[in-house]
């Protein structure tokens, strides 16, 4: 059980009922699923040499790509309903109304909940400004200088909660093809968030995912295992040979 703050809490279940109101959240989910499981199928540490920060890398410029040609297509439904897709410095960024939301990778190839403790923002100019600028929405007002009157600040009223306008999308994937996220408030300093939301986690009990369209437990060869296909190969008769 984490224990985040209360007012940061509050302001994530609005924004997550907002991004759900949209779709945005089943659009997540879906481009997530569909982004991750070739990447699954084809990871390899053992064969391959593959890291987990290289598939993330990947795996974060198939997600971008993927909801870009989504966004711009021709009967996309996203501009209707209010919703901006762009890629500022190289990041996807899906705006919704007045909230950002960027994407982040969980560490690893798992879909457990991350170590909130573990995520650090000073890797990235965006995600640590989308940081900064939510604990500015959490900071109390100065006082009022000589002259100036209080209700000249913004006053939060009575049940209220600050306006967080910066959100993560924390996604995560497992190595046969299972996804699970979450979505967050970030924050420099320590906690390094506010608040974290689930938003879904894929589960195969039985192994077998045919039912719900999940993918299935892996039961054939590695893709670095499996036998390449062998081209046909016809030789020509030179032509003497064909004269006899």
């Amino acid at each position: 059980m984490h224990d985040w703050d209360a007012a940061a809490a509050d302001a994530l279940h609005d924004c997550k009922q907002a991004l759900e109101e949209r779709d945005v959240v089943r659009w997540l989910r879906e481009a997530t699923r569909a982004m991750w499981r070739p990447n699954a199928e084809r990871y390899e540490p053992s064969q391959l040499f593959d890291t987990p920060r290289g598939v993330a890398a990947l795996s974060l410029e198939n997600l971008r790509e993927r909801m870009l040609a989504e966004y711009r297509a021709a009967y996309s439904p996203w501009r209707a309903r209010g919703v901006r897709v762009t890629v500022p410095h190289g990041s996807l960024l899906i705006e919704v109304g007045d909230l950002a939301v960027h994407v982040v990778k969980a560490p690893g190839v798992q879909i457990r909940e991350p170590e909130w403790t573990h995520f650090f923002w000073d890797s990235s100019a965006t995600r640590r400004g989308a940081a900064e600028r939510n604990g500015w929405a959490n900071a109390l007002p100065p006082p009022p200088m000589e002259g100036q009157l209080a209700f000249d600040f913004e006053v939060i009223p009575a049940g209220g909660h600050p306006a967080f306008r910066e959100l993560f999308f924390v996604w995560a994937g497992d190595a046969i093809g299972l996804t699970a996220g979450w979505l967050g408030l970030p924050r420099l300093g320590r906690p390094r968030w506010l608040a974290v939301t689930p938003l879904w986690r894929d589960d195969v009990a039985d192994g077998d995912g045919a039912a719900s369209g999940l993918p299935r437990r892996p039961t054939g060869a590695a893709f670095s295992e499996r036998e390449a296909a062998r081209p046909t190969v016809a030789l020509k008769r030179r032509p003497e040979e064909t004269a006899r």
